[in-house]
């Protein structure tokens, strides 16, 4: 019974995600309240305000990451329906990550008594957090890697798996002739820049343009026969340059992609002859199969969903530190450290090479 309240209550607050991906979260013992340009709501089915509650606080821009918003507090409610929490989790959207509207977001949260942060902001304002006033507070950050930042504060945990890691992972099975392909976004731009200054600045890049789904004058050089691919592209595109490889007879060695093709849409959309010599690389690690189908329950992904995963580290360190040990990934040095693992795909899906 208690699952299915706090499912309807999830399909309750999330109705009103609209084309522009800004999430409104209704209540309905609570009107909405919108704070000048950021609008936020709690969540606390369970508990009254006299009771020892966790409490926590979401913060994050729903113009530009509400796509991962509603499930990782998915993530969240479950985490905390496995536990069996007493909680309170409020959530304050700032629409945007300008200074004026995250300032306000962390102090409404601070004057509410939510000292447990879960911020779901985008690495490129990580120094604009850094400068804003949290003291007091434990503030987690889904989206941020600490190797990727010059500086950080001593009550911040960075969760965001490392590409970085990755990529070196990925190339023991390199060789010296090396390729890839890319697209342009934050992410794969960032990826790129990982892969040239780990191994060779003079290695081959070729763009894939958005908009293009035949690539016949890319994948028709020479200098990828028998090379390394690393393939830095997302899913449709990994997919269409798998066949087209296949149907151009171009064989490279091996070809290498990172967590952003770690996906099981990956099986529908290739066969598995386009697939030979495809290796890939995860750094989500394995979760309790009673929390990962209650997880699964309430919508989010801790298998195939870096941060939903990256999520639950976070709610489960704000919650405990970890003390039950349900979390087999550490944090150091206010670090989340993942472990990248290899795998190949097979007609049942994927194989990690041991």
């Amino acid at each position: 019974m208690k699952y299915l309240i706090s499912f309807l209550l999830i399909t309750i607050f999330f109705v009103g995600c609209s084309s522009k991906q800004e999430v409104e979260i209704k209540n309905p013992a609570k009107k909405e309240q919108i704070i000048d340009n950021f609008i936020y709501g709690d969540i606390d089915p369970f508990v009254d305000d006299t009771e020892d509650v966790m409490k926590l606080a979401f913060i994050y821009p729903s113009n530009i990451v509400a796509k991962y918003a509603k499930s990782s507090i998915n993530t969240i409610l479950a985490y905390f329906d496995y536990k069996g929490i007493k909680y309170k989790l409020k959530i304050f959207d700032t629409l945007l990550e300008d200074k004026v509207s995250i300032q306000k977001a962390f102090n409404l949260a601070k004057e509410e008594g939510y000292t447990n942060i879960i911020a779901l902001f985008t690495p490129r304002v990580t120094d604009l957090l850094h400068i804003i006033d949290t003291s007091d507070l434990k503030v987690y950050l889904p989206l941020t890697n600490k190797q990727n930042i010059e500086t950080y504060n001593n009550n911040f945990i960075y969760g965001a798996i490392s590409y970085k890691d990755q990529v070196k992972k990925l190339f023991e099975f390199s060789n010296t002739n090396n390729v890839m392909f890319y697209q342009n976004s934050f992410l794969t731009n960032n990826i790129k820049n990982i892969y040239q200054s780990v191994f060779s600045i003079n290695a081959l890049s070729l763009e894939i343009k958005k908009e293009e789904n035949s690539y016949e004058d890319i994948i028709d050089d020479l200098r990828i026969e028998d090379s390394t691919l690393f393939l830095n592209t997302p899913i449709i595109k990994t997919s269409i340059i798998l066949s087209q490889l296949r149907a151009y007879e171009i064989y490279p060695k091996v070809i290498l992609s990172t967590q952003l093709n770690y996906n099981p849409r990956i099986f529908s959309l290739t066969q598995v002859r386009d697939r030979l010599n495809f290796i890939l690389a995860n750094s989500i690690d394995k979760v309790d199969d009673n929390l990962k189908d209650t997880i699964s329950f309430y919508g989010s992904d801790v298998i195939y969903n870096w941060v939903d995963y990256s999520t639950l580290v976070g709610v489960n360190y704000l919650y405990d530190q970890n003390s039950s040990g349900l979390i087999s990934t550490r944090i150091v040095k206010n670090q989340v450290m993942y472990e990248p693992k290899l795998f190949i795909t097979t007609s049942y899906g994927f194989l990690e090479i041991k």
